[in-house]
Formats: C-alpha cells, sequence, structure tokens
C-alpha cells in the first residue's frame, strides 16, 4: 500500500454536473437549452451522473420532446438489466 495514494473526490453538485453536460453536448451541437433538460433529467430522472449517459441522450435526441421519450426508454432498459455475477453461471 506504500506505493499507493488514496484520492477522495467529491461527487458533483447537480449546478456542476449542469454546466459540465451543457458545455460537452455544445460539442456536440446541441442547444443549450435542450443541454440543460438533458442534464437535469438525466441527474433526476435516470440517476446517473455520468457525462456519457449525456452525450448518449444528446445524440439521440433532437428536441426537447425527444428527451423525455429518449430517457424513458433508457430508463426501461436499465430496469430490465441484470447484474452480472459469476456465482449466476
Amino acid at each position: 500500500m506504500s506505493r499507493f495514494a488514496i484520492l477522495e473526490i467529491p461527487e458533483y453538485t447537480f449546478s456542476e454536473f449542469s454546466e459540465i453536460a451543457v458545455t460537452r453536448l455544445r460539442k456536440e451541437h446541441v442547444d443549450k437549452s435542450i443541454g440543460k433538460v438533458i442534464a437535469e433529467k438525466v441527474w433526476y430522472e435516470l440517476g446517473s451522473r455520468d457525462i456519457r449517459d449525456v452525450i448518449k441522450v444528446g445524440r439521440l435526441a433532437g428536441s426537447s420532446e425527444d428527451v423525455s421519450f429518449v430517457v424513458n426508454i433508457l430508463k426501461k432498459r436499465i430496469s430490465k438489466q441484470q447484474p452480472y455475477s459469476c456465482w449466476n453461471e
């Protein structure tokens, strides 16, 4: 353990997450207002803190109405996934 450092990094606040999400989505040519909607839905509805989920929704949704549709599909997909366990083999 003497060669390892333990770093404790605090989780994003929603404000920080939203700012990062909107900035990253601008690189995907997503409008700022839609970026804010995506950040909010990913944070609150998907319960995700992963910027990759924001990008995924941003690439699939062309409007704020599409954002709700895509997030609902992702929620269904997540709820159907079974956690992997080597004991299930």
